[in-house]
């Protein structure tokens, strides 16, 4: 491999370099002859043992986390305040047990005041838990008041940015990477080996550094490591990962101090610009800047007992009250200390969040009309309302009791549109919960591809509206319970009057050479209908005071069935029949060549199901690559039936496929690389035809699709940095053949 060609190399570098790789060196260290008959691979090996036999010993513990992540400016004088861009500190409390049991609570955090993280920021994911054998770096979520430091949901894709790096401590070190004795050294007091981390392979995610252990105990003192070329984050430059283990108690050496470092250094910068105007920052353009994610452990207590509750199915539990927390929770002795400029920049941010200055109102006010613009409730724009504005408020009454209201005009139909309603939550810990709702308003169809799609800007401004749409008012009961970790069930009824809504003439402010697609009608009538959905999912947790959201891991599963019935021999109705689905997704890193995500969804409905629950494969989202949809060559033409399935494949290679070709120019691109394939099926079976079927295209043979994305184009343009998709259908249906879209990617 290319890797194992440059390793003696590396070795040798890495016996000059040692003594300068890390910025902060070890305190209290002397130097001592190398013992020649020491053997590296043996060392580690019993390094390896021993922090293994003192994790698995282990039959639980807790212990405190102090997190702080912070941006500075290169620009500026790092004493002083002005060099504070960004500033975070979380408290948390946090529980560990062998076998990955593991919870944080956070009971504190802060956020600086501003525009938020710069975009570019890399961070550790759950930095404080204590038993991991890799770390996972990602793009850095912390921005606003966000659940959690540093947590992001990612869509069924993944992201072509978020490496997993495995330490040279793990199972599996010695097929990753190889050792040198460099050095002995005396370690506060402890006599200590220092040794090489050597990557086997160029082309796969790995540290290069260096590592202590202890002589005749063999605990791990302290890892020092940089990263190798295979992990790229666009304009960030020399990320650099520290560990500094101590004594927890009873001569269990654990984690004390975890730190990741970097810089940021954007081809196109704010050099020269203002950075404030009247004390406020200026967003825009990014700037050269060093940032780094300190996390301090203190306080490890063992064998306390109770587990939390929750565990195994929440990782992460924000307490009530965690972001209005007493100064006191930042002065304990645990907490990574803050430098004056830091202290500075704290005393400026509480300054301004009393007291915001007029510009700091004016960018609050631009961020909340641009949520007000995002939510469908105040503004949206489709082909049968026209322009639509309203208000949507939700009424948080406590943390058990939600309302939810909204009223407003839509222009184009000349009509009122209304609806009210509350969820209760009866159990916490059950995750029970009881809900109503009454409207009379505009809804679309169900679709198997985006049903949660907002289509409004697309439909503004390119009169591309993929969704159909009917009037409905009624009522809406549901009930939702925890059965099992992981699993949930949601019951619901529907009581509701439904009518077809017409295609308003012009309906776009401009035009196109595209008409505009005509409504298809449904049939109307009065519709009483019982649902009942199991979902089980094995991704883990965020339970905070905004509600319960899951996080992604790179392999997870996700399996959910539902039933939806209208029958008249129960209840009166004007409909009668069944409809069942089935959704099962699944991600899973595939080999070390990237994650493969397959998903697959389908459904039967049978009686005389009306249009407005038939299936649907919508055009939806457009572009794979940057918005998720699975195929790009559908034009303007959605499929119909009463049956229907779809399955699609995708697979993130990042840059792997280039890295590892061992070819002199392809090894060296920045590209990443995505391929995916996809299929779906649907069709009318043993059905009485409605008014307006014959104008539904369906797909009675499957219609097929492949294609690839190119991400990371440009680079030297960062933070604007391109991708291209390429999509090929292979089937024989009167849509597109080819399909070749441009997106911005990105940092």
């Amino acid at each position: 491999m290319p890797g194992s060609r440059v390793a003696p190399f590396v070795g040798l570098f890495l016996v000059w370099a040692a003594p300068a790789v890390a910025q902060n060196p070890a305190p209290d260290t002397t130097t001592a002859p190398v013992a020649a008959a020491a053997d590296p691979d043996s060392i580690v090996a019993r390094a390896i043992a021993r922090r293994r036999d003192v994790l698995t010993t282990i039959g639980n513990v807790c212990y405190d986390a102090y997190v702080k992540v912070a941006a500075r400016t290169l620009r500026a004088n790092h004493d002083t305040a002005r060099s504070v861009l960004f500033l975070s500190e979380t408290h948390s409390s946090a529980y560990w047990e062998p076998h990955r049991h593991y919870q944080e609570t956070i009971e504190a955090r802060r956020q600086s005041r501003g525009f938020g993280a710069p975009r570019a920021l890399v961070a550790v994911d759950e930095i404080v838990d204590v038993g991991r054998e890799s770390i996972v770096l990602d793009g850095y979520a912390g921005a606003g008041r966000g659940e959690g430091a540093n947590r992001r949901a990612f869509g069924q894709g993944g992201t072509a940015h978020r490496y997993v790096v495995p330490l040279p401590v793990g199972r599996d070190a010695f097929d990753r990477y190889a050792f040198r004795l460099l050095d002995t050294l005396t370690v506060d007091g402890r006599r200590a080996y220092r040794l090489a981390v050597i990557p086997r392979s160029a082309s796969t995610p790995l540290f290069v550094g260096t590592m202590d252990v202890a002589d005749s105990t063999y605990d791990l003192l302290a890892l020092d490591l940089g990263l190798n070329d295979a992990v790229r984050f666009g304009a960030v430059r020399g990320l650099r990962y520290r560990e500094r283990f101590a004594d927890a108690g009873d001569g269990r050496w654990l984690p004390a101090e975890i730190r990741l470092t970097g810089e940021i250094r954007p081809r196109i910068t704010a050099d020269g610009l203002p950075r404030e105007v009247a004390g406020v920052p200026v967003p825009g353009l990014p700037e050269a800047l060093a940032f780094e994610q300190v996390a301090a452990l203190s306080a490890f207590r063992f064998d306390v007992g109770d587990r939390p509750d929750g565990l195994g199915e929440y990782r992460v539990v924000v307490r009530e009250g965690a972001d209005h927390p007493d100064s006191v929770a930042w002065d304990a002795p645990g907490a990574p200390p803050l430098t004056a400029a830091e202290r500075q920049a704290w005393a400026r941010s509480d300054s301004a969040e009393r007291h915001p200055p007029t510009l700091m109102r004016i960018g609050q006010g631009i961020g909340a009309v641009g949520e007000v613009m995002a939510n469908p409730g105040y503004f949206h724009f489709n082909r049968v309302d026209g322009y639509y504005l309203g208000l949507a408020p939700t009424w948080r009454l406590s943390p058990d009791v939600i309302l939810d209201t909204k009223a407003g005009y839509a222009l184009g139909s000349e009509t009122w549109q209304y609806g009210f309603g509350g969820r209760v939550r009866l159990s916490e810990g059950r995750r029970m919960w009881v809900g109503a709702s009454y409207g009379d308003e505009t809804v679309s169809r169900p679709t198997l591809i985006s049903s949660q799609y907002n289509p409004t800007f697309r439909a503004l401004f390119a009169r591309v509206d993929p969704l159909d749409y009917y009037r409905e008012k009624g009522l809406h009961v549901s009930f939702g319970t925890k059965l099992l970790n992981l699993t949930q069930l949601e019951l619901g009824y529907e009581d509701a009057r439904q009518s077809s809504l017409d295609t308003l003439p012009g309906y776009s402010f401009h035009s196109t050479r595209f008409p505009a697609r005509g409504n298809p009608p449904i049939a109307p009538g009065h519709l009483r209908a019982l649902s009942a959905t199991l979902t089980w999912d094995s991704r883990e947790m965020v339970r905070s005071r905004a509600g319960d959201y899951r996080l992604s891991p790179m392999s997870w599963t996700r399996i959910s069935g539902g039933v939806e019935a209208a029958a008249p021999s129960v209840i009166a109705n004007d409909f009668s029949y069944r409809r069942f689905t089935l959704e099962i997704q699944h991600a899973q890193p595939l080999l070390g060549w990237g994650t493969t995500t397959v998903s697959a969804v389908g459904g039967i409905a049978t009686g005389l199901v009306p249009p407005q629950r038939y299936f649907t494969v919508d055009f939806g989202m457009d572009v794979l690559a940057v918005e998720g949809n699975a195929f790009s060559t559908l034009a303007r033409t959605n499929y119909y039936g009463n049956e229907a399935a779809v399955i699609t494949v995708r697979h993130d290679f990042d840059r792997l496929l280039f890295t590892r070709s061992g070819l002199p120019l392809i090894r060296s691109l920045p590209f990443t690389l995505s391929v995916q394939a996809g299929l779906f099926w649907t069709d009318f079976v043993n059905h009485v035809p409605y008014a307006g079927d014959s104008m539904l295209a369906t797909a009675p043979t499957p219609y097929s699709e492949v294609g690839f994305s190119l991400g990371n184009l440009t680079p030297f343009l960062s933070p604007f940095n391109f991708s291209a998709t390429f999509a090929w259908q292979l089937s024989s249906y009167a849509t597109r053949r080819f399909r070749f879209g441009i997106g911005l990617s990105g940092p």
